[in-house]
């Protein structure tokens, strides 16, 4: 009777085989017999009759076999008679289902074979389809993860030929299709996932997934001519079109992915970037994520000239590759054949190892942008955001020590909130407060500066002409004098007329806590300022000019050892300040270039600084000073703006006021005089006390 069921079974199989699959209900139903068949026909059921009592039950009700009626006499069932109905199951038609049609086009994209297909395929059925697993459960096989056996039975593709395959530097493995648990288990990756997940099937919405539109830049190519003739030498290596690996390391948010985006364009090129797939908002791609869909886009972009691979925190994915046990060959195989030209980001290149490091063909330091560079990132900001930006508010913004991505965000927040530039300054500032920093603003100097109301030893018109024609760069200028006679204020006006910036260190900018820090700090800030191509600026320079034979430790010797090396190989203006020129090192001052002593204004200097700063005459009878600098201007005049005081005679107390307190310190009249100032060295200076 068992044998006639069988019969009448199969033939009722064979008269529905030949019927078109073309719903889901029925094409599930058409993977099941398959697989079941596979699973009547593995080792382990030809030898067990309770699997495959259990398998011919699970099958029963959605393949309308009467199983209840065949296992009433199992044991009159031969194994020939279930491989008959096996080999029945199996030669229902296997339909082309839209997750299969996926599959394939994304095997053909990434160049595997039909072997990939069926084994990809089984697991994305696994994954997908309730009945496979119930079926798996059934069968006593595992139920959670896949196992090099049960893929084999799925699939139909010999056990050993998988295992391989799913070896763990095998392809499916290393592009992070399948993740190998090391334990013998297998399950779908993330990126296997998102194309089972996807609505379409076509080939290009597959591709599309894999490889996202290239993203574009928000910055021109021109701002980044800060970067110097590297910047073309990157373009001109890329536009060989080799696979060749370029490294960009700096600080966040100075530029580095808009530069990579930038620069792929300027090539006739799209910027792919590693791990960026899918429509995940909300989630990170993990790090093993990252390093698969790089392998994907090494296989796929090495026959397409259309695309550069963009790795961004290339750091992360880097040691991820050693975390997983690579071999440091496999590690540096990786910068030194990257297969299609690639990019590296980094924040800090020492958290590469070295190996990996000579391996760049070229590597490119990105530190905050010029002024420039910062005014027109303020200015398309506030564009788009629809804000109002006036010429000064858009120089305000680009003076404060923040990046092109904080500036960005501080325009939105105050677009957002309704308010202008005030509002966008706050939210510019306050990143940078949380972040420790504490450079000051940068100055913005403007061509209101007159050298007729600074007085020195030196034509200052004169020199400046001469300086700002002159080709060499690598010059240093001491400038002396008391404090509020213009020495910096001149510094800046050189800047301008060489059409650059000026990098502005202070003692407490540089005085470290530990030996050694300080003239790292030196070392650093000559450095950043050559990279830049900016003028350095460091006031009070007697801080670390002081004279050598007072020095007590050998430390402080070491601070102006340090600061004369530096002076030997300048390679962009260096201009220092002191206030004690009788502390400076002897040696230390024969080394500058140009020295320019700078002394109290004279009568009509000041006569017409006045007139200049408050639109007033001298008032009568009051005798013209002898010993007034501009910044005592410069406080008087913030002063009367601040109390809007319009009397010309109290102005003059007031200047008088300012000359007394920074002469002798002696107490002048009452009112809002400031107080004398202490002379005396800050704390952290206290090394100038100890040469005194």
């Amino acid at each position: 009777m068992t044998k006639q069921l069988i019969e009448s079974a199969i033939r009722q199989l064979r008269s529905t085989s030949a019927s078109p699959v073309s719903i889901d209900t029925d094409a599930d139903e058409a993977l099941v017999a398959h697989a079941t068949a596979r699973v009547l026909l593995s080792p382990k059921a030809s030898r067990s009759r309770s699997v495959t009592e259990e398998v011919l039950r699970f099958a029963a009700e959605p393949l309308g076999i009467p199983v209840k009626q065949m296992v009433k006499d199992t044991k009159a069932v031969t194994a020939s008679e279930i491989a008959a109905l096996a080999r029945c199951l199996a030669s229902r038609p296997l339909p082309q289902t839209a997750l299969h049609r996926r599959l394939a086009h994304l095997c053909d994209i990434l160049g595997l074979d039909a072997s990939d297909l069926a084994i990809l395929t089984s697991f994305a059925q696994f994954r997908r389809n309730r009945k496979f697993r119930e079926l798996f459960s059934e069968a006593t096989l595992h139920d959670r993860f896949l196992t090099g056996r049960s893929v084999s039975v799925i699939s139909g593709v010999d056990v050993a030929e998988v295992e391989k395959r799913l070896a763990r530097h095998e392809r499916l493995v290393g592009m992070g299709l399948i993740i190998n648990d090391c334990d013998g288990d297998y399950r779908p990756g993330e990126l296997l996932q998102g194309v089972v997940a996807l609505h379409s099937d076509g080939r290009v919405d597959v591709e599309r997934f894999i490889i996202p539109d290239a993203e574009t830049s928000g910055l021109d190519w021109e701002d980044f001519a800060h970067l110097g003739s590297v910047r073309d030498l990157a373009e001109g290596i890329l536009r060989a079109g080799h696979p060749v690996s370029i490294l960009l390391y700096g600080e966040p948010g100075t530029g580095k992915s808009e530069f990579a985006r930038a620069l792929a364009r300027k090539v006739g090129r799209g910027a792919s970037f590693a791990g960026l797939v899918g429509e995940k908002d909300t989630e990170e791609a993990t790090r093993d994520e990252r390093l698969g869909h790089l392998a994907m886009l090494r296989r796929i972009c090495a026959v397409r000239a259309d695309r550069l691979v963009v790795v961004d925190e290339a750091d992360d994915v880097l040691s991820l590759a050693i975390e997983r046990h690579a071999s440091k060959q496999f590690v540096n195989r990786l910068v030194e054949d990257p297969k299609v030209p690639t990019i590296w980001i980094v924040n800090h290149p020492g958290s590469l190892d070295n190996a990996s490091l000579r391996r760049m063909i070229l590597a490119i330091r990105f530190e905050q942008p010029p002024l420039a560079v910062r005014r027109r990132i303020a200015q398309r900001a506030a564009e788009v955001e629809g804000l109002v930006l006036a010429p000064a508010d858009a120089d305000s913004l680009a003076a404060l020590p923040a990046n092109a991505a904080v500036l960005a965000a501080g325009i939105r927040a105050a677009s957002l909130s309704g308010g202008g530039a005030a509002e966008a300054g706050e939210a510019v500032a306050s990143v940078p407060q949380a972040m420790g920093k504490r450079h000051r603003p940068e100055t913005i100097v403007h061509t209101s500066y007159n050298t007729a109301l600074s007085r020195a030893d030196t034509d200052l018109s004169r020199l400046a002409n001469r300086l700002a024609a002159a080709h060499a760069r690598g010059w240093s200028l001491l400038l002396s004098g008391p404090s509020g006679t213009g020495k910096s204020a001149f510094a800046r006006h050189l800047a301008e007329r060489l059409g650059i910036e000026v990098e502005v260190r202070r003692g407490s900018d540089l005085l470290g806590s530990f030996v050694g820090e300080t003239e790292a700090n030196i070392a650093a800030a000559f450095a950043r300022a050559a990279r830049r191509g900016a003028m350095l600026l460091i006031d009070e320079a007697d801080s670390f000019l002081f004279r050598r034979e007072g020095g007590q430790r050998s430390w402080e010797v070491s601070l102006v050892n340090e600061m004369l090396c530096q002076m030997e190989s300048l390679a962009m203006p260096f201009v220092a300040t002191t206030n004690l020129t009788d502390r400076l090192d002897p040696a230390t001052q024969r080394r500058f270039t140009l020295r320019v002593a700078f002394r109290a204004m004279t009568p009509r200097q000041a006569e017409a600084l006045f007139a200049a700063r408050f639109a007033l005459g001298w008032p009568a009878g009051e005798p013209l000073p002898e010993d007034q600098t501009p910044g005592d201007f410069a406080v008087v005049a913030a002063r009367a703006d601040l109390l809007g005081e319009p009397d010309p005679c109290q102005l003059v107390r007031w200047l008088r006021d300012e000359a007394q307190a920074r002469g002798d310190g002696t107490r002048g009249a009452m009112g809002f005089r400031l107080p004398p100032r202490d002379t005396r060295p800050e704390p952290t200076l206290i090394l100038r006390e100890n040469t005194a």
